[in-house]
């Protein structure tokens, strides 16, 4: 027994022991497994990092590749084969071959993180079992280490084969953007925020640093202290792109690893620091390195190596210089002026050295002092693009202390080299430390430098916000949310491509609308769906109950059971027909809550049918101005040579291009589609330009829905614009006149019997034919009204067709018979005619009886004038043109008007503005029923005494400029009948100074005046005794042009007085600036030279009716404004203009509550107004010559005014 138990007790000792080297082995295996698994979680970081950036490149490639295909197809759609259209921007054979090969690099990398990862994830619960994973871990390095060198190598064959493939993909999305429906839907998570780390981490590292804190050793200080310099700089480049959307996916994994490694940061200074307050009872050397240092360090020279650049698109609008070219102007900020005088100092140093062995270290000074002058630049360019504030400041910071550093040690080498206390060895130890200092600040600088090229990024104008809506946004927005709005349906209507779809949208996701109402539903119709399937349509998009069920009724009850729970808004798109609208009311329950209907369509008599006690809102076309926004948005032009200006040749062919388009849209996007993914060369829009006109239904469909319910007087009207040539641009006010003179403003029969001037009634016409994009205004004047306009050119084409098949007897022929257009056409050399064609001058055989003749002759030199004047003396002399009773001759150079031209006496319009023209003959008085002489811009000094004997004259049209002026006013003439009365000039002589008062009728005054104070007397009094004075222009003037004493009356008395533009001294007791001396009648006011001391915002702003004001130069030379609370109710625009002395402008709340347009030019002293944010319906902010600083602190602080708006207003810099 005793053997055996010995013999056991040696089995069970062997046992144990052999089970404890399998343990020890065991353990061994795991200790070594964990070894060589954390080891590779560096190379699982690096490989994850560049998955993520290959990977987001091929997303970001295939995203490209599909939207420049989508838009491929639907720009063929849109185009015949005529006209291939260009292509959105494609890859070089070389970048798609790279970016092929990184597909394949892309899922081995993917495999090796997601092999790592469920490793990582498995030995967080089965420890034990690593043994098993040895093996694993093994061939995980091993493919990580072959991945990591494959990625190299690809990386590193990118210089050759897809150096700027990057680049390629940002002209390519930009170019997607343009193209891309208004407004690019955007997804939440698209608009960057900060993560709580980035936050944080600044905070935590200070903290940390503080003196006395026992938490840290002396080596770890150090390294926290050197992160401190990298986090600073990633923090704040992050911190600029708040509220950005980051567009590509590059971008997302580019700032996702930069928030990871922020995050790992917080965790290893935790760690490091608890460790460091532990007690060890033995010194195991200096604390393990904080390694996420490195792969931010590492994330930085990345994007280097991918180069790859960061693109913040801004709707701010840089006139005649594009923002990426923007720099700061030749004056110094306080910023650089330590790194410029600096960099002096060492270059003076420079020139003292003279020793050969000191050539490391003046090689290390050059350095310093040429990354200083680099570092400049960059500086100068990131202030000049705005948007970089943080980055700026961090910047700063890190300049000022290497500024200061290298000061330090230049002051310290000069005081221990001085002569006094110099001898060679004491000068040599000081060179090797002044060297081996100013190497480090070279490193140091160099790291700077790296740094600020990478946290940079690039400024774009944007290419895809909404043009010429924000009038629109702001009136449909307010209508919605009005709850003293009694209707509950709002219409959209306009043409086909005119917007509405577009405006809708952005209305659906306005801020004010989500936060007003608490239920959205969208519903998308075509014109072929019928009343049930649209109900169907509804009824899906409401939330879905469990017994399901089909049918009209069903549909209807779901929709309205619903929509009664709360307050919603539904959009109904593109209803076509009444029977539509009768349908869907039925589903969309009619409520007192505030809930509202949004619809679009092209149908008036749809809206109005809907709900006739709501006034449908009335898209226009754009402006010529507004169309070339949109235009350049989706075209690029091939750059010149000599700069970034188009060529006076390819400018005026892309405003054909665009003039074409009639201000649609629709048009705009064709040819936008058309030139895509090429350059706009002269060839190709000359090309553009052949083929423009071949899609024509937009405009058919217009004039099909509105031909047949035309009144006879709009025709009129339509066809008298198709006599002037295509694409011409119309003064507003000459075809108003012409419309006057033709006698087309008539009031209709069924209309009440009010007295109206007939220019009034013209402008109505006028209005109606724009209401119904039957006429594009292309510019509008400073008060809003319009300024000149077109008749749309495939509209034009159309109209005329429509036309020609109208028989001669018809009454619309009939009408128009007698009305003849003459055209010059410069390209064959000869002219034409509205009805027929013929060579050199016109022939008077052909014009024989008629009525009016419109002249377009645009030659320069005396020809035209002398084809002219020939024209009307034969005329004349063969009676011919004896019944004429319109003759424009606008634009025409210097016509010869014969002596005999008082034989019309019928004539009632004599148009000859533009002309240049020096004498008019005498026997102009002999056309006694003439009513409208247009003079303006003429040469014409004085006028023939004969003017006085045209009694039935109303309109009368001069040129101040040139100072003209009537003489001998006879006792008995005083042109009672006069209404307007445009550009004449008084001086002492003049016989207006005492008899203006005797024009009782006059409407409209604009003259220039030389009188002394005392001389005005007279003038002053007059004026008060025109009530029927709607507009006053009043100029007081010197001999050379420059302002002088004005005196003015109480003009409270004109009632009717709209439009007030006074320029001259005011005199200092003058109550032109207090409620009492100017009528509440006042719509526009404008001030220029008045020279006003007291701040006239505080009695102006009680003019309640007031809707524009300007402030031109000199006009107040105090230096503060405030506008109150509860001012200009109805301001829609201000301007101030060289207002030297202001400083201070203040906008209180409810200040200005409509104002849309804001103009700042030339107000050198004037700090950023406070109470910007105030200004919530601001569409406009213009600058113009003022001082970097106020630009840049207008750009800083956009979000900060406007951020919480919808829609920011556009800041346009005119840089010139």
């Amino acid at each position: 027994m005793g053997i055996l138990s010995e013999i056991s007790k040696l089995f069970h000792a062997y046992f144990i022991t052999i089970l404890a080297a399998l343990l020890l082995v065991y353990i061994a295996c795991i200790i070594l497994t964990e070894f060589r698994f954390q080891r590779l979680e560096d190379n699982y970081k690096w490989i994850r990092r560049e998955w993520r950036l290959l990977d987001a490149l091929i997303k970001d490639g295939e995203y490209l590749s599909k939207s420049g295909k989508e838009i491929d197809e639907k720009s063929l759609q849109l185009w015949d084969s005529q006209l291939k259209p260009g292509m959105t921007v494609r890859l070089h054979d070389a970048e798609r071959k790279w970016l092929d090969a990184t597909k394949t690099i892309v899922c081995e990398a993917e495999r090796c993180v997601k092999t790592y990862e469920e490793l990582s994830e498995r030995r967080k619960f089965l420890s034990w079992a690593s043994f098993w994973d040895l093996r694993k871990i093994g061939d995980l390095g091993a493919d990580m280490d072959q991945i990591e060198k494959k990625i190299n190598v690809h990386i590193s064959t990118k210089k050759e084969e897809a150096k700027d493939i990057y680049g390629a993909m940002e002209k390519s999305r930009s170019n997607v953007r343009s193209l891309q429906d208004r407004p690019i839907e955007k997804q939440p998570s698209d608009v960057y925020k900060p993560s709580v780390s980035v936050a944080t981490i600044e905070a935590e590292i200070n903290g940390l640093l503080e003196r006395g804190n026992p938490g840290l050793m002396l080596v770890t200080r150090g390294q926290i202290e050197s992160i401190k310099l990298f986090v600073e700089l990633m923090v704040a480049f992050l911190n600029d792109f708040e509220g950005l959307i980051l567009e590509s996916e590059t971008e997302k994994a580019w700032v996702i690893e930069a928030e990871e490694i922020i995050g790992e940061l917080h965790r290893d200074i935790t760690t490091t620091t608890t460790a460091n307050q532990m007690i060890w009872p033995l010194d195991l050397g200096s604390p393990a390195p904080i390694k996420s240092i490195d792969l931010l360090s590492d994330l930085f020279e990345r994007k280097i190596v991918y180069g790859f650049t960061f693109i913040r698109r801004d709707r701010t609008k840089f006139l005649h210089q594009p923002p990426q070219q923007r720099t700061l102007p030749s004056q110094i900020t306080d910023d650089f002026i330590g790194i410029l005088s600096f960099v002096e100092k060492i270059q003076n140093f420079l020139i003292t050295i003279e020793e050969p062995t000191m050539e490391t270290a003046t090689n290390n000074l050059k350095n310093l002092s040429d990354l200083f002058v680099k570092v400049y630049g960059h500086f100068r360019y990131a202030k000049a693009i705005g948007g970089m504030k943080n980055s700026r400041r961090a910047w700063t910071d890190q300049m000022k202390i290497i500024v200061r550093d290298a000061e330090t040690s230049l002051e310290t080498y000069r005081e221990s080299s001085a002569p006094e206390i110099s001898n060679s060895q004491n000068d040599t130890e000081s060179w090797v430390t002044f060297s081996a200092e100013i190497d480090k600040l070279v490193q140091a600088l160099s790291l700077l430098e790296m740094r600020i090229r990478v946290c940079r990024t690039e400024l774009r104008e944007d290419t895809n916000f909404v043009v010429g809506l924000e009038e629109d946004i702001h009136e449909v927005v307010s209508r919605l949310t009005n709850i003293e709005h009694q209707s509950s349906i709002v219409s959209i209507v306009g043409m086909k491509g005119i917007g509405k779809t577009t405006l809708a949208k952005i209305i659906y996701e306005h801020t004010a609308i989500r936060e007003h109402f608490n239920f959205f539903l969208w519903v998308a119709l075509t014109d072929k769906v019928a009343g049930e399937n649209v109900l169907k349509i509804i009824g899906e998009q409401v939330p879905r109950t469990d017994n399901e069920r089909s049918g009209k009724e069903y549909f209807i009850q779901k929709a309205r059971e619903f929509l009664r729970r709360d307050k919603y808004l539904v959009v109904l798109d593109n209803i076509s027909t009444n029977k539509a609208w009768d349908d869907l009311k039925e589903a969309v329950p009619g409520t007192t809550n505030g809930s509202r209907i949004l619809l679009t369509t092209r149908y008036k008599s749809v809206a109005v049918h809907a709900d006739q006690s709501s006034v449908p809102h009335q898209l226009r076309l754009k402006t010529k101005e507004q169309s070339w926004r949109l235009f350049t948005q989706m075209v690029r032009f091939q750059p010149e040579l000599s700069g970034p200006e188009l060529s006076p040749k390819v400018k005026t062919l892309a405003n054909k291009v665009v003039g074409r388009c009639g201000g649609l849209p629709l048009s705009i996007l064709r040819v936008g589609y058309l030139l895509s993914g090429k350059e706009a060369t002269a060839d190709e829009l000359l090309r553009v330009l052949e083929h423009i006109n071949h899609n024509q239904a937009p405009w058919s469909e217009t004039l099909e829905i509105i031909e047949k319910d035309l009144p006879l007087h709009l025709r009129q009207c339509i066809s008298y614009l198709s006599l002037f040539p295509r694409d011409f641009e119309i003064p507003a006010g000459r075809l108003i006149a012409l419309w006057v003179a033709e006698g087309f403003a008539k009031k209709n029969d069924d209309e009440p019997p009010v007295e109206e001037p007939p220019e009034s009634v013209a402008d109505k016409y006028f209005q109606e034919l724009i209401s119904l994009d039957l006429v594009q205004v292309l510019a509008r004047k400073v008060n809003r009204t319009v300024k000149t306009c077109c008749f749309p050119s495939a509209l034009r084409e159309l109209w005329l067709r429509l036309n020609s098949k109208i028989t001669p007897t018809a009454s619309l022929s009939s009408r128009l018979d007698g009305r003849l257009a003459y055209y010059f056409d410069e390209s064959d050399g000869g002219c034409s005619q509205s009805q027929g064609r013929s060579t050199n001058s016109p022939n008077v055989k052909s014009y024989r009886n008629s009525n009016s003749i419109l002249f377009f002759d645009t030659r320069e030199g005396y020809k035209p004038g002398e084809d002219i004047g020939n024209f009307l003396r034969k005329g004349i002399a063969s009676g011919h043109l004896l019944q004429l009773q319109v003759l424009d001759l606008e634009h025409v150079f210097r016509p010869q008007l014969p002596n005999i031209i008082g034989k019309l006496i019928l004539l009632r319009y004599l148009g000859l503005r533009w002309t240049y023209l020096e004498t008019i003959p005498s026997s102009i008085g002999k056309l006694l029923k003439l009513e409208s002489l247009d003079m303006g811009h003429t040469y014409i000094r004085t006028l023939p005494s004969s003017i006085w004997k045209l009694q039935e004259l109303k309109y009368l049209h001069m040129n101040e400029t040139y100072r003209s002026k009537i003489v001998h006013h006879p006792k008995r003439n005083s042109l009672q009948n006069l209404l307007t009365l445009q550009g004449a000039f008084v001086d002492k002589d003049s016989p207006l100074k005492e008899g203006l008062y005797k024009l009782i009728k006059l409407r409209k005054l604009k003259m220039a005046i030389q009188l002394l104070l005392l001389q005005q007397e007279a003038l002053a009094e007059s004026l008060v005794k025109l009530t029927q004075l709607e507009t006053l222009k009043l100029k007081s003037i010197d001999e050379m042009g420059e302002p002088q004493d004005l005196k003015l009356m109480d003009l409270s008395g004109l009632d009717n007085l709209s439009i007030l533009y006074l320029f001259g001294k005011l005199e200092k007791r003058s109550n032109i600036t207090t409620i009492n001396g100017l009528p509440k009648s006042l719509t526009y006011l404008t001030l220029s030279a008045s020279r006003l001391s007291d701040d006239p915002m505080k009695e102006l702003e009680k003019l309640h009716n007031l809707k524009s004001l300007s402030f031109y130069s000199h006009s107040y030379i105090g230096n503060r404004m405030i506008c109150s609370n509860g001012g200009f109710p109805k301001l829609l625009v201000l301007k101030f203009w060289k207002l030297c002395e202001l400083e201070e402008w203040r906008v209180e709340e409810q200040a200005m509550p409509n104002l849309k347009q804001l103009e700042i030019r030339s107000c050198q002293r004037l700090e950023v107004p406070t109470g910007l944010w105030h200004l919530k319906t601001l569409h406009e902010l213009k600058l113009k010559d003022m001082p970097e600083s106020f630009i840049e602190k207008i750009e800083e602080t956009k979000d900060q005014n406007w951020g919480v708006i919808a829609y920011s207003p556009a800041i346009i810099i005119d840089v010139q």
